[in-house]
């Protein structure tokens, strides 16, 4: 298990980098939307680490993937924190950045809430979501090796 998440957090800082890339680059929505980190720690990233951890065959296999499913979601969504930060500094106008700039938003509700705020959300979704796929994915996988 030791270096499960390594690769998938590459994958999500080059997937951070990439979407803004294409978004400030004037890619069409779809192609920025595709680059979605979400995704990542909420659904591929949980089927990833079912998948490893149903194959390593460790004690407390569903304790190990809400761990790993949390850890990811956490480390994913502070990779996207600093594209907050510019996107407020710079006024970015993508949707996904509303409520981070304009004359009614406070700093605070910028740098700090907005950001915070989303990054809870999907850190809970990521555990719920990602964890009932994952959880199901390991169950099927661990009754499938009981009956071979």
């Amino acid at each position: 298990m030791k270096g499960i998440l390594k690769w998938p957090l590459i994958v999500a800082a080059v997937v951070v980098i990439l979407r803004v890339v294409a978004e400030r680059a004037g890619a069409p929505p779809v192609v920025s939307n595709t680059l979605s980190v979400a995704v990542l720690h909420t659904l591929l990233g949980p089927l990833y680490f079912a998948l490893q951890v149903g194959l390593a065959g460790k004690p407390r296999p569903y304790l190990t993937l809400i761990q790993l499913i949390a850890i990811y979601a956490i480390c994913t969504r502070a990779m996207v924190l600093p594209t907050y930060w510019l996107a407020r500094i710079f006024e970015w106008p993508e949707p996904r950045f509303a409520g981070l700039a304009g004359p009614n938003v406070t700093p605070f509700a910028g740098f700090i809430a907005v950001p915070l705020i989303t990054a809870a959300f999907w850190i809970v979704a990521s555990i719920v979501i990602g964890g009932t796929i994952g959880v199901t994915i390991l169950a099927i996988m661990r009754s499938r090796t009981k009956t071979a």
